[in-house]
């Protein structure tokens, strides 16, 4: 895992020692210390910490408030609880406020490892998805198409992505559900999925098996797509969700403020849209 920038909140100077000793065991950079809830949140800001150990007792305040007050300033810092009090109460606060991980004290260096590698495992995992997720969905869709339509097939990135694209007439968007959650949209005209469908079963096809085959071709793309990125890390543990499909012609789809990324795909048969898109989600509690 790569070093991570680290401040300590604790109001005894003991405790900021030993934490520091074993934070830099384990190859982590102690960046800043703070021995109350105002210098705490001064100097979040002047050193912007990736990683903070937060007490929950500090003599101008406490760790709740100190933790809300400082992820206001910057969202993207982390932090672990480490106090001697650790009731339900505290920890749904904790919860509540944006803490990811909370350690009872005296905390152990493998306690302490443990949870700043879950914590950051997450942020790790998202590259990953980032980094890899165009081209599985891209294989996926070209394989299946190729083996079941045949002919030529090509998959190309939308250049006109915009937030908002007119359906072509029918649409299916399939969740995905894992460690960072995302959804897949295929859309393409009427015609198109009942061109597909009749040269699949190799006889003529009625609409509502059009709609049918689409849904299943949407279901399999995506859940071919996620094994192949599950293949690369099983932590990802994406699956997939059951499909929803929206007709008509005057129906906009809403790619929203998620990373995605657009494809149109030209075959013999017909043009399909399609979109994918991941957001990170919030740290797991253990």
């Amino acid at each position: 895992m790569k070093s991570v920038r680290v401040m300590i909140v604790d109001d005894s100077t003991f405790s900021v020692s030993v934490l520091k000793r074993m934070i830099e065991k384990s190859g982590y950079e102690v960046v800043e210390t703070a021995l109350n809830q105002k210098d705490a949140i001064e100097k979040a800001k002047q050193v912007k910490p990736e990683l903070i150990t937060m007490d929950m007792t500090l003599p101008d305040g406490n760790g709740i408030e100190c933790s809300k007050e400082i992820l206001k300033n910057d969202p993207g810092i982390k932090i672990i609880a480490i106090s001697a009090m650790m009731d339900d109460e505290i920890i749904e606060q904790s919860k509540a406020v944006g803490i990811l991980g909370y350690l009872q004290k005296p905390a152990d260096q493998e306690s302490l490892d443990a949870e700043i590698k879950r914590i950051f495992a997450g942020d790790e995992l998202f590259t990953l998805i980032e980094e890899n997720y165009p081209e599985a969905f891209r294989e996926s869709i070209f394989s299946f198409l190729k083996n079941q339509i045949g002919g030529e097939i090509s998959v190309n990135d939308d250049e006109d992505n915009g937030k908002v694209q007119k359906s072509l007439g029918v649409s299916v968007s399939v969740g995905i559900i894992g460690c960072h959650d995302g959804r897949f949209i295929i859309d393409m005209s009427e015609e198109t999925a009942l061109a597909m469908t009749k040269q699949i079963l190799m006889d003529e096809a009625l609409i509502d098996e059009a709609i049918q085959f689409l849904s299943e071709l949407a279901n399999i793309i995506a859940g071919n797509a996620c094994s192949l990125m599950n293949g690369m890390n099983r932590s990802l543990g994406l699956r997939v969700s059951p499909p929803t499909v929206i007709r008509g012609e005057d129906v906009t789809i809403s790619i929203g403020d998620m990373m995605s990324r657009s494809f149109l795909v030209d075959t013999s048969l017909g043009k399909i849209f399609m979109n994918i898109g991941f957001q990170k989600g919030a740290g797991i509690w253990m």
